[in-house]
């Protein structure tokens, strides 16, 4: 039987904790006891959330009341949460049945609590919303004694984020600006008026008043959401010139009234009981550790929102649907010759290009285009510009590319494309902006309810719009790299521009969550100076994961997807969550004793159709192990393959599956007119699994000079992946269907002579 422990924190009910004039009775909080398991308390431990802190909440949710409507939307919310286990359930990614949240619904206060914590962090980063709650404690008296500490709200709010995610929260607070402020770059009001603010909402819910009226600036968007979605009220918002905005009644019987004004004209305004102002916050800045983080995010419905984010700028665009289609259409054809592996892809480098997911190129990106932004399946003609594009031979569709963008610039009137312009929105950047994000979308398994936020599209534009500053006034290939974010061969940067091609992560969260930290979560140098690959992490309550989590492939396709869901990360058999799961902890790959050294046959010539050894699947035994980091919250996740007879190898996943974007689509093979000629010197792989210093295959490449490659047998997808892993420092090639002759021509096309390796790997 679990044993049970007592907790300062009060039983559901307990009357005394609030008084009759609706402040907590803060003494009776600290004297209240309630019984729990200490399964239970483990939880509240894995949360990071202590129990004095998880009273407080909910003490102060209990401030207000849910009616029925917003009982059944936070109910819809919570039951519509899923979740997906890691391969043989090691991870579990989403909102688990033994998280915190589970606890927390038991009780309507608790309900309550993550109505409140979630509502605050979808419009607002975690730890401004734990500035608001820091605020609402004080407003209810709290004694510092039992005041949590900031890290401690900001854990009761990570708790709660993503769980209003698939709902319809955060646009209609979006829908409360109306065309009042720049809802791209709106920065939070004044938290201590925002949770004085709340307070006043939470009065109208409790019937202690009738009507409340709210003045100001950013928030006002987010206390009328709140207000019609959680607590359906009655909701009235006007602009500064008393314009409507939005209502679900008429004024006189509205229970919130808002009214948006400039700062300039608080002054005018008459506070009382019922009338509260939201100033602009300047400390907030000096608050957060980043600056974005001091803005409101919103999202907005995949129908519309490009109209909705670029206006007119995009209606302008859409007006051309020779131009867009046959820009969108040519860069599905480009991408679909570099993803089948086409003879001729000009100058583009095939080493660098990873989407071979089929929804992100040839008819795949075409039919992404319409069913990501159906507002472009509803322009006239840009359906059949696309598909006319997609039917032309690689050069005209480089040619068209070109064309276009030149178009596109004609067409633009941004400061960029037209001389003494003061406008910011680029119409280049903003075609650019919708390939971007087809092609991220088309590699993310979701749920179509999870919506992006304006600020996310906005960033995408940003971005685009910098590329095509440093590129505009150049034609070829600067302006062709641009705008199809392709490499030239041979022309890669420096390694980590190099590793950044592989970021799979970064995108989709700077989209739904609408913070920009590019880059993070690639790769970054553990302690052994090796890179160790981010495959999961977790930001404002979306949980976003690679595939190779669920399955070790070397399969480009699966390599490539991503998936996004509502939730945190968890440990088989434990309460606690992570924020990053990565793929190393460093040292040796190999856990056990050396693999058994390679012997291969060297090659004189080689037949077009010889049938090479198979292995078996059921050579290999795969099972996955999790580590938790020293910081308690990061996790180390990887494959163990272990080789009947003989070694243990540690798969890492996120290595391995940018290993397989990186050796895709190099390989090209008509299988007409197919040789036995061998134009390297080349090896067949016979038995064993590494090439050691002392082994002959390293004998036989340091005896003479110039490329060599050696060929492994067709190795299932386990073995190739285990391979893979062994020579990772290497040059690692994956093979389909293409005849030897043909892949080692394809090679040393690919590859520039400073390029090219002593050993190459053909899987």
């Amino acid at each position: 039987m679990p044993s049970d422990t007592r907790v300062g924190a009060p039983a559901e009910g307990d009357g005394t904790v609030f008084a009759q004039n609706g402040q907590v009775d803060w003494v009776a909080l600290a004297q209240s006891t309630w019984s729990t398991t200490s399964a239970t308390l483990q939880r509240f431990s894995s949360a990071g959330v202590q129990p004095i802190t998880f009273g407080g909440g909910l003490v102060i949710a209990s401030a207000f009341n849910l009616d029925r409507v917003g009982k059944e939307r936070m109910h819809s919310a919570m039951v519509n949460l899923q979740g997906f286990w890691s391969f043989e359930k090691i991870l579990y990614f989403g909102f688990g049945e033994r998280s915190f949240l589970q606890v927390m619904a038991d009780a309507q206060s608790g309900v309550n609590c993550i109505a409140l914590c979630s509502a605050l962090s979808e419009v607002h980063s975690e730890h401004a919303s734990a500035w608001i709650l820091d605020e609402l404690w004080k407003l209810y008296g709290s004694p510092p004694r039992l005041m949590p500490s900031h890290s401690q709200l900001t854990a009761l709010v990570r708790a709660c984020s993503g769980v209003l995610s698939k709902t319809e929260f955060s646009h209609i607070c979006g829908t409360m600006f109306g065309r009042t402020l720049k809802i791209r770059t709106a920065d939070m009001s004044n938290i201590e008026d925002i949770a004085k603010a709340l307070r006043g909402l939470f009065r109208v819910s409790k019937g202690e008043v009738a009507r409340i009226t709210v003045f100001g600036g950013t928030n006002c968007a987010f206390i009328a959401g709140f207000a019609n979605w959680i607590l359906n009220l009655k909701v009235y918002v006007e602009d500064e010139a008393r314009g409507l905005i939005y209502r679900d009644a008429d004024f006189e019987e509205a229970q919130l009234v808002v009214t948006y004004c400039q700062q300039a004209s608080h002054s005018t305004i008459q506070v009382s009981s019922t009338t509260y102002i939201l100033r602009n916050d300047d400390g907030m800045f000096m608050r957060n550790q980043t600056l974005q983080e001091a803005n409101l995010t919103f999202r907005t419905p995949w129908d519309g929102c490009l109209a909705r984010v670029f206006g007119t700028n995009f209606t302008t665009l859409t007006q051309a649907p020779i131009i867009l289609g046959g820009f969108l259409g040519s860069v599905a054809r480009v991408y679909q010759a570099l993803a089948l592996g086409e003879s001729d892809v000009g100058e583009f480098s095939r080493a660098t290009f990873i989407n071979f997911a089929e929804p992100s190129y040839g008819i795949g990106f075409v039919n992404s285009v319409v069913s990501i932004f159906p507002e472009l399946d509803h322009v006239s003609g840009l359906m059949d510009e696309m598909q006319l594009a997609l039917n032309v031979p690689f050069k005209e569709a480089v040619e068209v590319i070109e064309r276009t963008v030149l178009n596109l610039k004609q067409l633009c009137q941004c400061d960029i494309c037209t001389h003494g312009s003061t406008l910011t929105t680029c119409k280049v950047a903003l075609a650019f902006s919708i390939r971007e994000m087809v092609s991220t979308l088309s590699c993310i398994m979701r749920d179509d309810k999870i919506l992006p936020t304006i600020r996310g599209i906005d960033f995408v534009h940003g971005r685009q719009r910098t590329n095509w500053q440093v590129r505009s006034k150049a034609g070829g290939w600067p302006l062709l790299t641009t705008a199809l974010d392709l490499d030239k061969k041979g022309v890669y940067g420096d390694d980590a521009d190099r590793i950044r091609k592989f970021d799979r992560l970064s995108h989709p969260m700077e989209l739904f969550s609408g913070y920009s930290d590019h880059g993070r979560y690639v790769a970054v140098g553990n302690v052994h100076g090796e890179p160790q690959y981010c495959t999961a992490a977790v930001n404002q309550g979306l949980c976003y994961f690679l595939d190779c989590l669920r399955s070790i492939s070397s399969v480009a396709e699966n390599a490539r997807m991503v998936h996004v869901i509502p939730g945190s990360i968890q440990m088989r058999d434990s309460d606690k969550t992570f924020n990053h799961v990565y793929d190393t902890m460093g040292g040796s790959e190999v856990l056990s004793t050396e693999p058994a050294p390679v012997q291969a046959d060297i090659l004189e010539t080689i037949q077009p159709t010889s049938i090479l050894r198979q292995v078996s699947r059921l050579d290999l035994k795969i099972d996955m192990l999790g580590t938790e980091c020293a910081t308690g919250e990061e996790l180390i996740a990887y494959y163990r393959a272990t080789i009947p007879g003989g070694p243990t190898i540690r798969l890492r996943p996120g290595r391995i599956s940018k290993l397989a974007l990186n050796g895709t689509g190099i390989l090209t093979c008509k299988h007409l007119n197919c040789t036995e000629r061998l134009i390297m010197p080349c090896a067949m792989v016979r038995q064993g699994w590494l090439v050691s210093k002392d082994c002959e295959v390293q004998k036989w490449v340091d005896d003479s000079s110039g490329p060599k490659c050696l060929i492994w047998s067709q190795l299932d997808d386990y073995a190739r992946c285990v391979a893979m892993q062994l020579h990772s420092s290497g040059h690692i090639v994956i093979r389909k269907n293409e005849c030897i002759s043909c892949c080692l021509v394809s090679l040393l096309q690919e590859m520039p002579g400073k390029e090219r390796r002593e050993l190459y790997h053909l899987m």
